[in-house]
């Protein structure tokens, strides 16, 4: 499903989607694989797109819409992926799934939350930021999201 979509026809996101990746930063764009006949449809930059309403808040990277029917809208967020950096993504993800509840239409949800890490990866399976982002819906993927293997 796509982003256009997928908000509001009211929703002043809209008019901050943007075709395919190109809402993504240049560095981003890269770390978002699409694999067999996967696409992103179209992308937001949510942290730029809500800079405005939210100043004081952390605010999640990106939407994406994608062409996967299991997974049409996801969120992902590139972050350095060091333990003391779960309670912030967790933090940034409910602030970004409350702020969309006005902006989404009613039958249109983020299906997958990822965060993609911007180093290496210090979260191991089994600690409690581990436990912590599996009960928030937060998958940690790595250094690349590799649509659809990761929905």
């Amino acid at each position: 499903m796509s982003l256009g979509k997928a908000l509001r026809k009211s929703s002043l996101l809209s008019s901050s989607v943007r075709k395919g990746k190109q809402a993504l930063r240049k560095s981003d764009r890269e770390r978002i694989v699409e694999e067999g006949s996967a696409r992103v449809l179209d992308s937001l930059d949510l942290d730029a797109a809500t800079r405005v309403l939210l100043p004081a808040e952390a605010r999640w990277d990106y939407l994406l819409g994608t062409s996967i029917s299991e997974a049409a809208i996801v969120a992902a967020e590139v972050h350095p992926a060091n333990t003391g950096e779960a309670r912030l993504i967790v933090a940034k993800k409910r602030a970004a799934a409350q702020l969309l509840k006005a902006h989404l239409d009613p039958n249109a949800r983020v299906r997958r939350w990822y965060w993609i890490s911007s180093g290496s990866t210090k979260i191991t399976r089994g600690t409690p930021e581990a436990r912590l982002l599996d009960k928030e819906g937060i998958r940690l993927v790595g250094r690349l999201l590799k649509l659809p293997n990761d929905t």
